[in-house]
């Protein structure tokens, strides 16, 4: 990892951190939730989202979009991007 790549992350979690403990469901600029914190935890590692951290409808899935969209260009994986593919397929079947 480059000292770049390292400043990159450090200024992402930060600003996810920054966000932890406030969650405003009607606030179009969410961007941690349930799905969103375990897809991002996929990018860093973790394991993946599993089906009870799908997002369950369009605003949860919004949240993941801009979790993935802010993430670091170095932490943007085929897992990350599958992850967030399960998280629509997800909300499709679910609001068909």
């Amino acid at each position: 990892m480059t000292i770049e790549e390292a400043q990159a992350d450090i200024a992402y979690l930060l600003g996810r951190a920054m966000q932890a403990g406030y969650c405003n469901f009607g606030d179009r600029d969410r961007e941690v939730g349930i799905s969103s914190n375990a897809i991002v935890r996929l990018a860093y590692g973790g394991r993946a989202p599993d089906k009870s951290e799908m997002p369950s409808d369009a605003s949860d899935l919004s949240a993941c979009e801009r979790a993935v969209a802010k993430l670091p260009p170095h932490r943007l994986s085929g897992d990350v991007r599958e992850a967030l593919e399960n998280g629509r397929r997800a909300v499709l079947e679910r609001y068909p």
